[in-house]
């Protein structure tokens, strides 16, 4: 087409906005084509590039105290079922013996929940099965019911090695490297990695090594296998060196980690919330064998049923069952009043305190000071604020702080040690 054809055509008015308005298409497409290449850089150059292919990927980085590089790690999300065990149901029938006669007890106790706190709404709405079942005295179908619990996604945490709440983005990979990260954590803090500066670099580098030859250097940094048992819970995690990590996993071997460093003489150790006591399990691999764990009587049951088949049958006492010095006590939490003073060395709170009642926390603080000679470490978020650990510490009496600092492998935790005074 000449330019004189052109030229006549665009006279007319239809084909004179055609033209125009192609010519702006073609103009913001070109604009367009230019910011998103401008903004592929800019992701490609931020913090987390191999993560991102959507908004709920930020989910997952708020976790991380890593950035991923892309690619990704190549780590994987696996699961391990429970299996059947002979002991099964004489565990549980223990279970439930000591679970009835802490109900029992509880009435006459002169410690009682003022209200109700987060855990106790929450065991009554998220767990109706577990409560009928126990209820019904039935150990057969309570073995069955705690080989088969946890084995789907549940939106709280600690009462189980399956994915929770933790991750909000369920991408079987982001809760890997979220997974991942925590054992990175452990190594820096232990000197095994160097510590990932984001202002002279390295930077993003320590997601990508070796995490079976990491483990093994774990090991043999602080003397213990590491590696959980498996089987007797539902477990999700990143397979590494010849163990299956659930980031609890994690979380509980750096607590039991800070106890032996505290505690000198190994014990008496006695911890105010323990979850399914895998703090203890690993404090115990480092020769604390006296430990006291204080709970509600329905997580009591549940961290018997874990302990009881993680460390041996021999190796527990119950509620209600003769206590030995050398076992894991697990106890309902009203039993801290028939501690001896001064009895323990070393007293411990993760992840609970914020999250019971006022008077409780009051409470306990005041059992610690009583039955501690030395620490008292706690591991807990702030997300209460002012209801934090240090604003009630402060407001007690008889404690001097040592020391206040971020939590090296939970992000938004601060650790904690008072010494008593």
């Amino acid at each position: 087409m000449n330019k004189l054809i052109k030229k006549t055509l665009l006279l007319v008015p239809l084909v004179k906005k055609y033209v125009d308005s192609s010519h702006k298409i073609r103009t913001n497409l070109l604009e367009n084509q230019k910011c998103l290449k401008e903004l592929n850089s800019l992701i490609m150059a931020s913090r987390s590039p191999g993560l991102f292919d959507s908004n709920e990927d930020f989910l997952t980085e708020r976790l991380l105290a890593h950035p991923v590089k892309d690619p990704m790690p190549s780590i994987t999300l696996v699961s391990e079922c429970a299996t059947e065990k002979p002991n099964s149901v004489a565990i549980a029938d223990r279970l439930i013996r000591s679970y009835h006669k802490a109900l029992e007890d509880e009435e006459h106790s002169s410690l009682k929940r003022d209200g109700e706190d987060l855990w106790t709404g929450l065991i009554r709405n998220e767990l109706p099965e577990l409560l009928e079942t126990i209820d019904r005295k039935d150990p057969e179908k309570l073995a069955k019911y705690l080989r088969e619990f946890g084995q789907s996604f549940v939106w709280f945490g600690g009462i189980t090695s399956c994915v929770d709440g933790y991750n909000r983005n369920l991408d079987p990979q982001h809760v890997a490297v979220t997974y991942l990260d925590k054992i990175i954590c452990l190594a820096e803090y232990l000197g095994i990695l160097g510590f990932e500066n984001p202002e002279s670099g390295p930077w993003g580098d320590n997601l990508h090594v070796d995490i079976n030859d990491l483990i093994f250097k774990i090991e043999k940094e602080i003397g213990i296998e590491v590696s959980p048992p498996l089987g007797i819970i539902h477990t999700d995690g990143v397979k590494a060196g010849k163990g299956l990590f659930h980031y609890r996993h994690i979380n509980s071997l750096y607590s039991a980690i800070q106890i032996a460093k505290l505690s000198q003489q190994n014990g008496p150790i006695c911890e105010f919330g323990g979850g399914l006591g895998m703090t203890a399990m690993y404090a115990r691999r480092f020769g604390i064998m006296d430990y006291t764990i204080l709970d509600l009587p329905i997580t009591c049951l549940l961290a018997g049923h874990y302990l009881l088949h993680a460390v041996g049958e021999d190796q527990v006492s119950l509620y209600g069952e003769t206590l030995s010095d050398d076992a894991i006590k697990i106890l309902p939490y009203w039993e801290c009043l028939s501690i001896p003073d001064k009895s323990v060395e070393l007293t411990v709170n993760q992840d609970s305190l914020p999250e019971i009642s006022d008077n409780l926390i009051n409470e306990y603080l005041k059992q610690i000071k009583r039955i501690t000679k030395k620490y008292f470490l706690s591991i807990n978020h702030e997300c209460f604020y002012p209801r934090t650990v240090f604003n009630f510490v402060k407001s007690s009496n008889g404690y001097e702080a040592v020391s206040r600092s971020k939590c090296w492998v939970r992000e938004g935790y601060i650790e904690e040690v008072y010494r008593i005074k």
